[in-house]
């Protein structure tokens, strides 16, 4: 499984664009079938799981795993192909 930490990241910019571009980095870095995960601040990125779930599907994942604890995201994704 891959990692990516996004928690304590500084992003200038709209954080919607910093995460789209984040899914598609995940997607690239992913092979069919591989998992991912994503660590996010809430706070940083206040999306609902629908958001998260469109993003996924539009780089061709599926959304495995989504848990808010302590103003922390995990999102867990598998690459569909």
């Amino acid at each position: 499984m891959i990692e990516e930490d996004y928690r304590y990241i500084s992003c200038g910019g709209d954080p919607f664009t910093y995460l789209k571009s984040a899914f598609r980095a995940m997607k690239i870095e992913l092979e069919p079938g591989q998992e991912g995960r994503m660590l996010l601040l809430k706070e940083k990125f206040p999306y609902e799981k629908n958001i998260f779930n469109s993003l996924a599907s539009q780089n061709k994942m599926e959304i495995s795993k989504f848990e808010e604890k302590d103003g922390e995201l995990t999102v867990e994704m598998i690459r569909k192909e």
